[in-house]
């Protein structure tokens, strides 16, 4: 045997004892299972779409009910937590959570496309704001903000340092009566925007975590967080608040608007509504609440309440004030 054939020999045997390594395939995202127990896991998001109600949450569920029936569950194109969502009007919605995911519906939550899914930041998103059809905003963990100005096509980062500069959590976002934008999140931040890309923060006498913001009257805005903690303001800009009493160490996680009246939802099964004008602060006992954990929460009219929690969707019926 020559040298040639021996070389080629040896490296024939090299070749066959060395593992080939396949390039690694970019992530891609899975559709969440279809369960029959979906309406009973964990649910972080409640939004209207005209006559219907949508729900999403843990493992990228996405529940519906039309015209006020029961939830069934839709095909939802991530398994992703899906922690928020809101609707510009009864076709198009957006729904977003972990793994940057950003879901669109534009058939009132009856089907679902993924618009934006980036797992390598590793900063999922908690609410959503669609001013419109067209312009969306979308907020998150350590100061994420992306805008969208065509429907969700495409999004653009937002560096706001005075909101993201610490890289707060930002928690929650949504729309005063004036058309302003409120946004809070970690350490008592609150911060308002006209357009969603230049923002101003608000001192605020509370340093713990927010959880939630409503409008309140003509300009102003209620905030929740840990351990009940409550403030309102009709003029947050100026930096001057009320402290709300309520009665609760549970914190607050979720809200609506009733007539004037704010009603809060949290955990231990806590249910409260603060009167708008007076600013005092009722428990609501809802029997076969218990202690469970309420993430999530939409008026259907004055005495019906739909709630999300970590035992699925619950049909609440509030006492008549």
């Amino acid at each position: 045997m020559n040298k040639l054939s021996l070389i080629a020999l040896t490296a024939l045997a090299f070749a066959q004892a060395t593992p080939v390594f396949a390039q690694t395939a970019e992530p891609k995202p899975l559709p969440a299972l279809v369960s029959p127990k979906a309406t009973q896991g964990l649910l972080l998001g409640l939004a209207a779409a005209g006559t219907s109600r949508i729900a999403v949450g843990g493992n990228g569920v996405i529940l519906r009910a039309v015209d006020g029936k029961d939830f069934k569950q839709v095909a939802s194109p991530v398994d992703s937590t899906l922690t928020g969502l809101a609707f510009a009007d009864a076709s198009d919605g957006w729904a977003v959570g972990h793994d940057g995911a950003i879901l669109h519906s534009a058939d009132g939550g009856a089907t679902w496309a993924l618009q934006n899914w980036q797992p390598e930041q590793n900063a999922p998103l908690f609410a959503v704001l669609p001013l419109s059809a067209q312009e969306i905003i979308t907020v998150g963990a350590f100061g994420t903000i992306k805008t969208s100005a065509d429907g969700g096509k495409t999004w653009v980062d937002v560096d706001a340092p005075t909101i993201t500069g610490e890289k707060n959590h930002l928690n929650a976002i949504a729309r005063l009566h004036d058309g302003r934008m409120a946004v809070v999140g970690e350490r008592g931040l609150v911060g308002l925007s006209s357009d969603g890309r230049e923002w101003q923060r608000i001192a605020l006498p509370y340093e713990g975590s927010l959880f939630g913001v409503l409008p309140l009257g003509e300009r102003g805005a209620a905030v929740f967080g840990m351990r009940g903690n409550v403030y309102v303001s009709d003029a947050p800009e100026t930096g001057q608040w009320t402290k709300v009493e309520t009665g609760t160490t549970s914190s607050l996680f979720a809200g609506a608007l009733l007539g004037e009246d704010i009603i809060l939802v949290g955990a231990d099964g806590a249910i409260l509504r603060i009167s708008g004008s007076q600013r005092k602060t009722s428990v609501i006992n809802v029997k076969g609440m218990n202690r469970d954990q309420v993430f999530a929460a939409i008026q259907m009219n004055s005495n019906l309440m739909i709630v999300g929690g970590d035992k699925g969707v619950l049909k609440l019926t509030l006492p008549r004030q």
